[in-house]
């Protein structure tokens, strides 16, 4: 009888844990950020890329899910642009050229039934790949306080470009909306130099009010040998990268799997079909206090 209780102890324990799960969706053909060229041409080929009736995360995309069982909240969260519109706008009649990255959009804050909606025809499709983190009830309860209050204060309106930073107010695009929870929340330090892209982008590519250049979508496409480079006029830029994220998730996997995981957090791995999850456990991990924003 003993043993049966220490069972049912640990099996409540287990199955009252909090949680916050990342949901990374790459983009049909993958995007190439080895260059101005590369990352243009792949983006535009992402566009036409055939997918069904299904949605196309052309320059892939993060969800969020916060599954708090110690208090009974569990929420969907996302952020994206509110139309395609205006970004077409952008580069085809406004000609910002590379001054896209820098925008910032009406935006859509994703939510609930929509996110599971838009997962659904993705389940077990080597596009998608999941990050678990166990976590405490008390950053779990920080991470939906901030959910929250980022709602209330509308940044769910502002879309914003790469470099922006959501807990300075600035809005957010999705990878760096969905890496704020986990700064928010204490969990972010091991994984900044495995998801983080940085650019130098010369202002020559930047259009828009930023430098004040027309730089026409052919231009770019038609300078296969231009490079990030600082040595001339530039921007630098520092972002999340969701397909970054999607093959730190793929390879961790496999050092599991093949017994080289040298992580300092428990982990435990599965698949679903193509789809590649990890789990870590850093519910030991103290919660930060104070302010959300910066």
């Amino acid at each position: 009888m003993k043993l049966v209780g220490i069972f049912f102890l640990l099996f409540s324990l287990h199955s009252e844990a909090d949680e916050i799960r990342l949901y990374l969706m790459k983009s049909p053909l993958g995007v190439n950020w080895s260059s101005p060229w590369g990352l243009t041409t792949s983006i535009l080929k992402n566009e036409i890329a055939p997918v069904g009736n299904k949605r196309a995360y052309s320059i892939s995309h993060v969800f969020v899910e916060l599954n708090c069982q110690s208090s009974g909240t569990h929420i969907y969260r996302g952020m994206t642009s509110a139309t395609t519109t205006e970004e077409r706008e952008l580069i085809f009649k406004k000609k910002y050229g590379l001054g896209t990255m820098f925008h910032f959009f009406a935006g859509k804050l994703e939510k609930d039934e929509g996110i599971l909606k838009d997962l659904a025809p993705y389940a077990g499709s080597k596009r998608r790949a999941e990050l678990t983190i166990k976590v405490s009830p008390e950053s779990c309860q920080r991470m939906v306080d901030y959910a929250n209050e980022y709602e209330k204060l509308g940044y769910g309106k502002m879309y914003s470009g790469l470099q922006a930073d959501p807990l300075k107010r600035e809005g957010a695009g999705c990878s760096a909306f969905a890496v704020s929870f986990l700064r928010v929340g204490g969990l972010m330090d091991d994984f900044t130099q495995n998801w983080k892209k940085i650019l130098d982008i010369p202002k020559k590519l930047i259009g828009g009010p930023m430098t004040g250049n027309k730089v026409n979508i052919i231009t770019l496409v038609a300078n296969p040998f231009a490079r990030w480079s600082n040595k001339v006029p530039h921007i630098h830029l520092e972002a999340w990268d969701p397909e970054s994220i999607h093959s730190w998730i793929r390879k961790t996997y496999f050092e599991v799997k093949n017994g080289q995981y040298q992580g300092k957090w428990p982990v435990d791995i599965n698949r679903e079909k193509n789809t590649f999850k990890v789990e870590l456990d850093m519910s030991q991990r103290e919660t930060p206090t104070g302010p959300f924003w910066i």
